[in-house]
């Protein structure tokens, strides 16, 4: 090898190791927000009410219920209406859960098109 050879291999692997760390730095920072949304997502609380107050459910980010609070106006239906109360509440409440978490996931869902593909590291190698 001449060494034109060899100073456009130090180049390339210059070039190499600085898009190496490049990626590190950005994979680095993508786990650091992984992170973040893990936690808001396991400290994320919703609470559905009812219209009259009667009828408290509060759930978590994936929708189960932590705590149902019913108030002694709920107690003056019928068992059928209070079932239908609980019901619907908790329902609301998974509901507003499942928007809330998507919210705060969104941030999420570009991360992984900002990895580049394998032919872009590595020229003259087949896209994975």
């Amino acid at each position: 090898m001449d060494r034109n050879h060899f100073e456009d291999f130090g180049s390339a692997t210059r070039d190499m190791r600085s898009r190496m760390h490049e990626l590190l730095d950005a994979y680095e920072q993508q786990q650091t927000q992984v992170g973040e949304v893990h936690q808001q997502l396991v400290d994320l609380r919703v609470r559905a009410t009812t219209s009259d107050g009667s009828v408290q459910v509060t759930v978590d980010s994936t929708g189960a219920v932590l705590e149902v609070c019913v108030t002694p106006a709920a107690m003056r239906g019928t068992a059928g209406q209070l079932s239908g109360l609980l019901t619907d509440t908790a329902r609301e409440a998974a509901r507003l859960a499942k928007e809330q978490a998507a919210a705060v996931a969104a941030p999420l869902a570009g991360l992984a098109g900002g990895m580049p593909d394998l032919s872009e590291l590595f020229p003259g190698t087949p896209s994975l």
